[in-house]
């Protein structure tokens, strides 16, 4: 479509132009509210067959006085990385039914409040999530950051009753 000869040329207005720098900017908060909603979402759905431990007297009676091996997964709610060793977790305690004991405890809220001042002190915990295996309500062995099936398995083997062959 050609403009009339008389018309007169009308500029549009000028705009900035984003830069690109900005737009990645955009889609990287975009990107990190998305996990974020996710990992909020998603929080206590994962590690049905954990037993969760929410007080500091509720660890005593279910890890300290254990008549067996206690493997607790200490977690910070809302924390992604926290969700990925859930399926581990939860399959680990499949393998090892009556065997071993499985639990978990949320030790730092999603707003980085620590919800049980006296264990998160005794056990020293700084990064989630971390698991520890008690024996007799005794730190037996420590894994930080760990979602390697097989690591906890190999321990598992070593400390856990063999299974019933009835």
């Amino acid at each position: 479509m050609r403009s009339h000869p008389d018309a007169v040329a009308r500029e549009a207005p000028s705009r900035p132009c984003p830069s690109a720098n900005s737009a990645g900017r955009v889609r990287r908060r975009a990107a990190w509210v998305a996990v974020a909603l996710a990992a909020l979402a998603a929080a206590g759905c994962g590690g049905s067959r954990l037993r969760p431990i929410a007080s500091e007297g509720e660890f005593t009676e279910y890890v300290l006085k254990a008549d067996r091996p206690v493997l607790v997964e200490f977690y910070k709610g809302g924390c992604v990385s926290c969700l990925f060793i859930d399926p581990c977790m939860d399959q680990l305690a499949g393998e090892y039914p009556d065997r071993v004991v499985f639990a978990k405890f949320e030790l730092e809220s999603f707003w980085m409040k620590i919800t049980c001042p006296p264990i998160w002190k005794r056990y020293r915990i700084a990064l989630f999530p971390t698991v520890i295996l008690f024996i007799d309500g005794q730190e037996r062995k420590r894994w930080v950051v760990d979602y390697s099936g097989d690591s906890y398995r190999q321990v598992l083997n070593e400390v856990a009753r063999p299974p019933d062959e009835s």
